[in-house]
C-alpha cells in the first residue's frame, strides 16, 4: 500500500487524551515502577523523530488523565506511534477517551526548518497552560465573502495581539475528523489565558460558530511527573 506523501509545508497533529485503568494503581510498587519505565523507554525511542508534548489533565476533568500532543509531517509514522502507545508498560492500562487530528500549514518563512526535518518548536508547546477545543462553523459563515471573513478574522487577531504572552495555533480537520478545525491556545499565566479567552468569545466572529465543545484545559508536565501523579 502506498504511503501518504509528505507535503513540504504542513504537519499532521494528533491530540490523544487517555484515561488510566484504576486497576494499575492496585499493582505492587515494583510492578508499577517497571511498567512506567518500560513506557517511558518506548516514548523516548521515538521522541527525536516527532514533536511531542505531554499534559496532565487528571483532577481537571473526570474523563481523562493525560494528553499526548504529537506532530509529524509523516501521517503513517504518526499513526503508528499513536497505536504503539498501548503496547508497553503502563500504556497497556490506558484507553483513549478523546482523539483529534488536524493539519497545520506553515508560512513560507517557517519552511526552512521543515526542509531539514525539524518542526519549529518555538511555535508549539511553549507554555505551561493550554486550552484546546474543536470548532464547527455555521453554514452562514461560508455564505460570507472572502473580504467579510477576513475582516472578522482580523478583529480576532487584534485581540490576540493585545495579549503578548498568548500563543494560538489552528489545525484544519476538513476530511480528517468530525470537527472542521482545532483551536490550541497556550499561555504562561492562567489569568492571561482566561482574560484572552473571554475577550475572544465577545468578538463578532463567534456568531458564526455552531459548536466549540468540549473544552480541554491542560497543564504541561514532564512524562515522568505525569505518570507518578496518576498512578
Amino acid at each position: 500500500m502506498e504511503k501518504a506523501r509528505k507535503s513540504p509545508n504542513l504537519a499532521y497533529s494528533s491530540f490523544m487524551f487517555l484515561r488510566l485503568d484504576p486497576a494499575f494503581r492496585r499493582l505492587i510498587s515494583n510492578e508499577k515502577i517497571a511498567a512506567k519505565q518500560e513506557f517511558e523507554n518506548l516514548v523516548a525511542s521515538c521522541q527525536e523523530k516527532i514533536f511531542l508534548r505531554t499534559y496532565l489533565v487528571s483532577g481537571l476533568r473526570s474523563d481523562c488523565d493525560v494528553l499526548f500532543w504529537r506532530m509529524s509531517q509523516d501521517l503513517d509514522f504518526l499513526q503508528e506511534l499513536c497505536a504503539r502507545t498501548f503496547s508497553a508498560g503502563i500504556g497497556r492500562y490506558m484507553a483513549p477517551t478523546h482523539s483529534f487530528l488536524g493539519i497545520h500549514t506553515f508560512p513560507e518563512g517557517q519552511r526552512k526548518d521543515l526542509d531539514f526535518g525539524f518542526l519549529p518548536k518555538d511555535l508549539f508547546g511553549r507554555h505551561k497552560y493550554m486550552l484546546l477545543h474543536p470548532v464547527i462553523k455555521t453554514h452562514s459563515w461560508y455564505d460570507l465573502s472572502d473580504d467579510e471573513r477576513t475582516a472578522l478574522q482580523n478583529e480576532r487577531l487584534r485581540v490576540l495581539a493585545k495579549h503578548a504572552d498568548i500563543q494560538e495555533n489552528m489545525f484544519m480537520s476538513y476530511g480528517l475528523d468530525e470537527q472542521e478545525m482545532l483551536v490550541v491556545r497556550e499561555a504562561r499565566s492562567l489569568a492571561d489565558l482566561a482574560a484572552a479567552t473571554k475577550e475572544l468569545r465577545e468578538q463578532r466572529i463567534k456568531r458564526y460558530t455552531s459548536l466549540d465543545r468540549p473544552v480541554f484545559f491542560c497543564v504541561g508536565r514532564d512524562l515522568r511527573d505525569i505518570l507518578d501523579a496518576i498512578s
